[in-house]
């Protein structure tokens, strides 16, 4: 038995090899995974913004039709949450790569917030949007949070102790996260060096932790 196609018009046969074609080229729904809709929303997060971050356009992307993502995200909010996720472990995992284990606490605290620099500006609209407001914050917050503060905090124990670890924590954060708001704006237009100035801060914040530590243990002591 010949080939069916033999007999067909041309235009027919190449209607057929053209969908063929497409078909072989397009993802199945089936074969599509959460990281890939994870990997494809995030490259368009960082070419076109949190705006550009649509169903629609990621399924686009992605070569299916936008229903298909549904079984693997919940709508636009969850890719969101996704994202923020994702970029708090990153962060987290940055912060942790960034830390010499046998440092100092005061180096490690340095270390710190150069880390958190550099991913800052490795991927600026993903930082942006993790360290955002988000749907569902606190659920967010409470899973992957901790991934992303806890070199900070074990750093900031070992300055301070336990008692006092969170307020400082939040303290050195929001120094840090303060010069990158602003340098991510580039709101530094008089010139300087203010990343060598930030530094020069966090050394006068241990230094006074330090002091004050110093004075708290004598006074229990000397009582």
């Amino acid at each position: 038995m010949g080939d069916l196609r033999e007999g067909m018009p041309n235009i027919v046969r190449f209607l057929l090899a053209a969908s063929s074609l497409m078909v072989l080229g397009m993802p199945h729904p089936s074969r599509i995974t959460r990281e890939a809709v994870i990997a494809v929303a995030r490259a368009l997060l960082e070419e076109e913004g949190p705006e550009a971050l649509a169903m629609r356009e990621v399924a686009r992307r992605l070569g299916v039709r936008a229903p298909s993502l549904y079984g693997y995200v919940d709508g636009r909010d969850g890719l969101i949450r996704l994202l923020i996720a994702r970029g708090l472990d990153e962060l987290g995992e940055a912060l942790v790569a960034a830390t010499p284990a046998d440092a100092s606490a005061v180096d490690r605290v340095h270390a710190i917030a150069d880390g958190y620099i550099d991913f800052a500006f490795r991927c600026p609209r993903l930082f942006s949007l993790a360290l955002g407001p988000c749907p569902d914050e606190h659920v967010v917050a409470a899973v992957h949070g901790e991934t992303a503060s806890a070199p900070l905090m074990e750093a900031v124990a070992l300055l301070t102790g336990e008692e006092t670890r969170l307020n400082v924590a939040q303290s050195l954060w929001s120094l840090v996260h303060g010069y990158v708001t602003l340098e991510l704006a580039g709101q530094f237009r008089l010139g300087g060096t203010p990343r060598a100035a930030l530094h020069e801060m966090i050394a006068l914040y241990c230094d006074a932790l330090g002091d004050e530590r110093g004075e708290t243990t004598a006074n229990t002591v000397n009582s």
